[in-house]
């Protein structure tokens, strides 16, 4: 553009624009135009500042279109942009009509009765485009579907929606762009005998500018009701996501979990006549809601033998059958904020307190209720002191006296530098009338570990359990995110050994268990490693044999080494590897060394 174009004094009447007509006022709120259209526009309407032509029909007719517009603000800029333009290029075309009058010069025309067609047709496109797509876009009614669906349409309509206005924005700017790249092109000279005629056609190019204008009515009605129909449905949207969000929030706050874990386990050696391969899944789902400030419950379900409290663990066989699927969890927590430190437990919950797989099998959940406070202390070393009771009944009779575990933990947790972090446990496990699990376990309804503790005639146990358990592990921090060491070393000994019922095959003195282990890595990041080895050994009374690790050569009277490796493919997904390697202990009650049994497990394990 050229600037020599604009009356000097357009400055004066940019910084006056209350002095322009009430209609035009918008059009000058923001400094939006380019130089050149700013002069034109203010020359036109100012034309006793400026000395300019006074405002032609045309021109109001297109200020009238303007107002009309109410789109988004993206739309309002971009037909803006597009009007002053057309308006630059008439005014400028007069401009040069004047000129040529007065200095017989060529005059110019700013556009093609072709190019307008082209334009107008594009602006024709829009408005059916979306009345199109509106006719596509009806919702179902809202008492035929769910209300979770319908929300999912309105917002599908709604993006649908805002998408033919950024088209409609689209179009004007593709308009404003073919005004800009056109090149005038000259008129020839007036004759001698055409002299008197006007330089410049008023009428064509008014008609023209009528025929833009009513297009231009148009693409402002169809914005409008976009605009009309985003808005209702964004508010029926709001009004959905409310009422579900209330329902929701009326049943508390509940969080979802679980993993399926599929494992492929080969045997060989031991005294097995021959090897045995066996495939196994298992499959848990967790519910946790948060039901108010105070209270927490929740539930699990899990695969696994109905008759086996230790495994969750599904045989891919017998024919084909379908797998059973229980409640592995059901359970309630208080936890007063008048008082933080306390916890109470009640139902089949998850353990309250640290132990490893020497006494009680990671898949059982006790069932009962536990107490649990727990003070955190300012001090740099000792850092928190737990305190936990329980009382687990496992067989209730109306017929004779109820049998039941009470128990309890002390822990301590201590920190030593930056790098390792220390904690202590003192377990008490107190088997109250226990003799009907040795009864369980001959009859077949508790089936699992099978029985390798000492029974007494009248298939009752020879010992009391009675079990005392020290447990310490550190973790240390290597210098190496991925590198964590864990050392653990666990202790148990039963204080009542061959006193429920005394026999010559009961020897008081296998009364202990030992548990070892070390693990360095990790598995939580993609990529992570994890690998650790694992001793134990149990004798024959330490523990009861029914409810302790269920992957052991046996359950008491053994010892097993255990290697396990682990790799995380994904986030979610990890590789696991494990060889269990026993055999019973060589005793006075079983003499023969036999042979080692080793035991692999293949895991592939995703967590969600």
């Amino acid at each position: 553009m050229q600037s020599g174009l604009v009356p000097t004094k357009v400055g004066d009447a940019l910084q006056r624009p209350g002095k322009h007509p009430l209609f035009l006022r918008p059009l000058f709120s923001q400094p939006l135009l380019p130089d050149f259209y700013t002069g034109v526009i203010r020359g036109l309407f100012a034309p006793k500042r400026l000395g300019a032509v006074n405002p032609p029909v045309w021109f109001e007719r297109l200020a009238a279109v303007y107002h009309r517009l109410r789109p988004d603000a993206e739309t309002r800029r971009r037909t803006r942009y597009y009007i002053f333009d057309l308006i630059g290029q008439v005014a400028k075309a007069e401009a040069d009509a004047a000129a040529g009058k007065q200095e017989d010069r060529p005059m110019t025309v700013p556009l093609k009765k072709g190019t307008l067609a082209v334009l107008m047709a594009l602006l024709l496109a829009a408005p059916m485009l979306a009345g199109e797509n509106d006719s596509k876009t009806t919702p179902p009614a809202a008492s035929q579907q769910p209300l979770q669906q319908q929300l999912t349409e309105q917002q599908q309509r709604i993006l649908e929606l805002e998408r033919l206005l950024k088209q409609q924005g689209l179009l004007l700017e593709a308009l404003r762009q073919q005004l800009a790249s056109m090149q005038p092109q000259p008129v020839p000279m007036p004759s001698s005998a055409s002299a008197g005629a006007p330089a410049v056609q008023e009428p064509p190019v008014t008609q023209e500018i009528d025929r833009i204008s009513g297009e231009l009515d148009a693409v402002a009605e169809s914005n409008k009701e976009l605009n009309q129909k985003v808005n209702e449905m964004e508010k029926k949207n709001a009004a959905g996501e409310k009422s579900l969000a209330d329902k929701i929030k009326g049943l508390g706050n509940f969080s979802f979990s679980g993993d399926l874990r599929v494992r492929y386990e080969p045997f060989f050696g031991g005294t097995q006549t021959q090897d045995r391969h066996r495939e196994r899944f298992r499959l848990r789902f967790n519910v946790l809601a948060k039901l108010n400030q105070d209270f927490t419950g929740g539930f699990s379900l899990a695969t696994g033998d109905g008759l086996e409290p230790i495994s969750t663990n599904q045989t891919l066989s017998p024919f084909f059958l379908r797998k059973n699927i229980a409640i592995d969890r059901a359970f309630l927590q208080w936890n007063p904020h008048q008082f933080k430190p306390l916890t109470l437990t009640g139902g089949k919950f998850a353990y309250t307190w640290y132990r490893t797989e020497l006494t009680w099998d990671s898949d059982l959940n006790p069932e009962g209720f536990s107490e649990a406070f727990s003070f955190d202390f300012k001090n740099p070393v000792f850092k928190k002191l737990t305190l936990v009771g329980f009382q687990l009944p496992f067989r209730e009779t109306s017929g004779d006296d109820d049998s039941f575990v009470a128990g309890g933990q002390v822990g301590s947790f201590w920190k030593f530098g930056e790098r390792v972090r220390f904690a202590g446990y003192a377990s008490f496990y107190n088997w109250l009338r226990a003799d009907p699990v040795a009864a369980a376990l001959s009859a077949g309804s508790l089936t699992g570990n099978s029985n390798t503790n000492t029974v007494a005639p009248g298939n009752v146990f020879a010992s009391n359990f009675a079990l005392l358990g020290l447990t310490g592990r550190a973790d240390i921090d290597t210098g190496s995110p991925r590198w964590p060491l864990m050392l653990q070393l666990d202790f148990v000994n039963n204080t009542r050994p061959c006193t429920n019922v005394p026999v010559p095959e009961c020897n008081p003195r296998d009364r202990s268990g030992w548990w070892a282990e070390a693990q360095v890595g990790k598995t939580q990041e993609r990529h992570d490693i994890n690998f650790g080895y694992t001793f134990i050994r149990v004798e024959r009374e330490a523990v009861l044999a029914a409810f302790n690790f269920s992957d052991l050569r046996q359950a008491t009277n053994v010892v097993n080494h255990r290697f396990n490796f682990g790799y995380q493919v994904y986030r979610n997904i990890t590789l696991n590897y494990t060889l269990l390697v026993g055999r019973q202990l060589q005793t006075a009650t079983s003499p023969t060394v036999e042979p080692w049994l080793k035991r692999m497990q293949f895991d592939v394990f995703y967590k969600f």
